[in-house]
């Protein structure tokens, strides 16, 4: 065996294992068209409770605020939550929430109990949670809100 045939032998099984990753991270990049899930609530959503979950497949998104205080757990790691306030007049207020230690749970600071409970000015809340081009989209009226 000459010398280019022993290189050859050599440099083969890094060259084939160069190539399959290089195949999986175009493939990965390409942009892929944007799915889309809704999320129902799996009995009476009470937000105000700590018992409003909402499910889509395996999917699972609990819900709940205490003392102004929203979060969000989800079933899968998430790449963004967001939740929004719907008013009467149409109005609606977006809330991006924060990502915490762990991709599964989110929270922010607001003011959903105050507008849903106290003066009855909103009474739809919608969800959106986004999972690597998938996004989950759930809108629902918390009960005991009213």
């Amino acid at each position: 065996m000459n010398r280019d045939k022993k290189i050859a032998f050599i440099l083969a099984p890094f060259l084939l294992i160069g190539g399959w990753v290089a195949t999986d991270l175009y493939l990965e990049s390409e942009d892929s068209p944007t799915q889309l899930f809704q999320l129902e609530a799996t009995g009476e959503c009470r937000l105000f409770d700590g018992d409003c979950i909402l499910q889509s497949g395996d999917m699972q998104v609990n819900v709940t605020d205490a003392q102004g205080l929203t979060r969000v757990n989800t079933s899968y790691p998430s790449d963004r939550v967001a939740l929004s306030l719907v008013y009467r007049d149409g109005q609606e207020v977006i809330y991006d929430l924060e990502q915490l230690a762990n991709p599964q749970y989110w929270e922010r600071q607001t003011d959903i109990r105050d507008a849903m409970a106290g003066s009855s000015k909103a009474d739809m809340l919608r969800i959106v949670v986004q999972v690597k081009g998938k996004n989950f989209f759930g809108e629902f009226s918390p009960a005991g809100s009213k």
